[in-house]
């Protein structure tokens, strides 16, 4: 059973990689050359609804809204019960209860193992697991990240490092730096800029996610890997524009300490950092390094910041992110289809878990409605939403997939949630976090 240690929920992934066995055999899913994973940190459904209220004014109108796939996800760790649908909607504290870290999240979607938070990839046992980036790799296909938040932090090192604790970014970053085997990384957290994007003095550095000597040895060429390293926006959005790039391996530093817009001055929108490309840039400059690779390839893309902003309780700055989020899938939609690869190439969008509580102007425990729906002001206004919690819930996340061995999320559904079903205008089917890897794995793996 999910939720449980690893060796008790062995009998259940044998039956689902059978069940996915038997769909491939009989010509029932096809096999996907490349598989693009995207996440939304910290964003459940009504996070992903204030984004497509606040661009569009209403729903249905974002990329992924067309895709063949729409569900619910769980997200609990290691440690906490399966998801109870009757409870999550009838105690809005409950939701709170026990929820995942993005370290845990990340290592059930990238190795389909639950494990306890903080653990980068390990499962409870402290061993290390096999990730979706491992696993292409030795199928002969290029890996890589492309994050607006460090490359060391959980969502983006859970990737290819593994760790028993989440803040040992600078081990992270040694290991995927020195010993990964990705050909793509490109995120924020330079050492040697603020996240304004400006310069700082030497004995101002920030070597929190990128060691000072990991970051020489990245500028001066001497990791030994092969790296071609870049920081500059010009030279990344040369990469973006370039179908045929020459390097075979590019680490791109983005100027700036943190994130690439959330942690700039200020609360609202606007008067963004200048010095820093945008996530979708850094995008498309990963998809034309990997796309080199005739074996195929998988990348992970994140929305880091999404979750910063619902951390800090900021809708303006949440939106903002969102939309950077939207609009980088948008692109990648239409450099697939330009290229014809569409029809070989497995999408996911989905989120590692829900944070900040969002719901309408009248939730909350003590409220009449403590379910109350957020709404829309307009296109281009701020939706009518209010965060009940700073931290994580255990609340449904959307899943949305399109292409190859989609279809095989359907043969893994739990259960209905006919609560979210009415809220959130999809069937209420569910999966967990840990099928993700699973179809991604029976999409690729011959």
């Amino acid at each position: 059973m999910r939720g449980m240690h690893p060796r008790r929920a062995m009998g259940r992934v044998v039956f689902l990689l059978a069940v996915l066995t038997t769909f491939t055999v009989f010509g029932w899913g096809a096999s996907a050359k490349n598989v693009i994973l995207l996440i939304a940190d910290g964003a459940g459904f009504n996070a992903f609804h204030c984004s497509s209220y606040f661009e569009y004014g209403q729903l249905g109108k974002q990329p992924y809204d067309a895709f063949a796939v729409r569900l619910g996800c769980t997200t609990n760790p290691f440690e906490a019960p399966l998801y109870d649908p009757a409870k999550s909607w009838s105690d809005f504290k409950s939701q709170r209860s026990k929820a995942t870290d993005s370290a845990a999240a990340a290592t059930a979607l990238y190795t389909g193992v639950k494990t306890e938070n903080k653990r980068i990839s390990t499962g409870p046992d402290k061993k290390p697991l096999t990730t979706i980036a491992e696993i292409a790799h030795g199928l002969g296909k290029s890996a890589g990240i492309v994050s607006s938040v460090p490359f060391s932090h959980a969502t983006p090192g859970a990737v290819f490092a593994h760790n028993e604790d989440r803040k040992n970014t600078d081990q992270i970053a040694e290991e995927i730096v020195y010993r990964s085997s990705l050909a793509v990384v490109f995120s924020p957290g330079h050492p040697r800029y603020d996240s304004n994007g400006k310069k700082l003095p030497h004995d101002k550095w920030k070597d929190s996610y990128c060691p000072e000597e990991v970051y020489q040895a990245l500028v001066e060429g001497t990791t030994g890997r092969g790296w071609t390293f870049m920081d500059s926006k010009r030279a990344m959005e040369a990469l973006a524009a370039d179908p045929r790039p020459e390097p075979n391996r590019v680490f791109g530093l983005a100027k700036s300490a943190s994130t690439l817009q959330y942690d700039r001055e200020g609360k609202k929108q606007g008067r963004l950092n200048g010095n820093v490309p945008t996530l979708e840039t850094m995008s498309l400059a990963a998809l034309n390094v990997l796309n080199k690779d005739e074996d195929g390839f998988f990348l992970m893309i994140e929305g880091g910041a999404v979750d910063w902003a619902n951390h800090g309780n900021n809708l303006d700055r949440m939106v903002e992110e969102f939309a950077d989020f939207n609009k980088t899938i948008a692109s990648i939609m239409n450099w697939l289809d330009q290229r014809g690869l569409t029809r070989d190439t497995l999408v996911i969008v989905t989120s590692d878990h829900e944070c900040g509580q969002i719901w309408g102007p009248d939730a909350g425990e003590k409220s009449k409605t403590p379910f109350d729906l957020p709404k829309s002001r307009g296109k281009g206004k701020l939706p009518d939403a209010k965060h009940y919690a700073t931290g994580h819930t255990n609340v449904l996340v959307p899943l949305y997939a399109t292409g190859p061995g989609s279809e095989f999320f359907h043969a893994l559904v739990d259960g209905v949630d006919t609560h979210a079903a009415r809220a959130w205008q999809f069937s209420g089917q569910y999966v967990d976090n840990t099928d993700v890897f699973t179809v991604m794995k029976a999409a690729i793996v011959p």
